[in-house]
């Protein structure tokens, strides 16, 4: 089971402007506190957990309160496996040293765009200015402790005819093991506003066109199409020089599934929405954090006996309905024991717009060519590792 924690909310010190953490509806700020994450860890008895400390940002939260969250997870009675996912620019030596102290083995995951002209497109902080520098920084601290860390590079449009770039880029980092490039496929989302400031500073700048009501897609979005374009570039520049240094999601996924092998990515696997639970600050338990709020609400920390209903999602049946309804499509389909049905998140996203049927045609696209280009090198590349 997946355990997305919401360590400190919504509340992030940076802006991005496809942050979906921020559009959620949240009652007050606040952050996980150790008696809450007490109280959901009773409810998941034994079993197995991939615990992931998210956001907002995680590295908001003091390393005081860090230490006690950790202590929890170790006092579970379960096995645990942990990550952490952070925008990077508060990443250094201390918080490095930190984590070497309480959780050596801790996965470590990274949010950076490409390089800077990418990156700080849309990965601003709260004045418009880049935050690609402190990220960089960040990767140099990570490999001078002898580690390294997995990237997020989320797919905007200043990425897209710039594929081979970003894979060079990347491959200037000794510390990346591991890069998954993450669609900004955004749709019919609405701006929000932050409260309790001095002045009211707009949480999703637009940079680009877009209507304030919602409708359509914001100037940083990208189709289905065009990724499986990018993917199917930067799968050429990979495989050709940079798969000694990374691993690319979701191609390598692809191969596995190709291959007869089981993909840990959910997006092509069995393993969906209803594995994974997030844990909000005020007690909320909701299904995968991609999914929208409330419609992903599955119960209260306070209310819940058991974690059961919540993973077979009884205590919200209209969400369990509208992702069966999703695999209607699938069922006759001659790709699915390869695409796994996607991203479940993404496709109630697009339903019944313009870009329901694109969505297949992507996957389609992007299994098809690995498939012809694992045919003409039989032997394919190696596992990564750098010399």
């Amino acid at each position: 089971m997946s355990v997305i924690l919401k360590l400190a909310g919504e509340t992030c010190n940076i802006n991005c402007h496809y942050c979906y953490e921020k559009r959620k509806p949240y009652e007050s700020s606040g952050q996980i506190s150790p008696e809450l994450l007490r109280r959901f860890l009773a409810l998941c008895g034994d079993r197995p957990l991939r615990v992931e400390l998210h956001g907002g940002e995680p590295l908001l939260v003091r390393r005081t309160r860090m230490a006690m969250l950790l202590a929890e997870l170790r006092a579970y009675r379960g096995p645990v496996s942990l990550a952490i996912q952070t925008n990077g620019t508060l990443l250094n030596d201390e918080w490095l040293s930190f984590f070497h102290d309480e959780w050596p083995d801790i996965d470590i995951g990274v949010s950076l765009d490409g390089d800077p002209e990418i990156n700080d497109a849309h990965r601003v902080d709260y004045r418009d200015r880049g935050t690609s520098a402190k990220v960089e920084a960040a990767l140099r601290c990570v490999a001078g402790h002898g580690l390294t860390v997995g990237v997020i590079s989320t797919v905007t449009r200043p990425a897209l005819l710039r594929p081979r770039e970003v894979i060079d880029y990347f491959r200037q980092f000794e510390a990346i093991r591991f890069l998954k490039f993450s669609p900004c496929f955004d749709y019919n989302v609405e701006a929000k506003t932050s409260r309790g400031n001095r002045r009211s500073l707009p949480l999703l700048n637009p940079a680009g066109p877009v209507n304030p009501a919602g409708p359509g897609s914001p100037g940083w979005a990208i189709s289905p199409i065009e990724y499986a374009d990018f993917l199917i570039e930067a799968f050429e520049a990979w495989r050709t020089g940079a798969y000694q240094d990374f691993l690319i999601e979701p191609l390598y996924s692809v191969v596995l599934a190709l291959s007869g092998k089981r993909a840990s990515f959910c997006h092509f696997s069995d393993t969906k929405c209803s594995s994974v639970l997030t844990l909000y600050p005020d007690g909320r338990i909701g299904s995968c954090d991609e999914l929208r709020m409330p419609d992903a609400l599955l119960a209260h920390a306070d209310q819940a006996d058991t974690i059961d209903p919540l993973l077979s999602m009884d205590t919200n049946p209209a969400l369990a309905a509208s992702l069966d309804k999703l695999y209607d499509k699938c069922n006759a389909c001659d790709y699915r024991d390869t695409c796994r049905g996607g991203c479940l998140a993404t496709r109630l996203q697009y339903q019944g717009t313009a870009y329901d049927d694109e969505y297949c045609q992507h996957r389609i696209k992007i299994i098809d060519y690995v498939a012809a280009a694992i045919s003409r090198s039989p032997a394919g590349p190696g596992m990564p590792g750098r010399s």
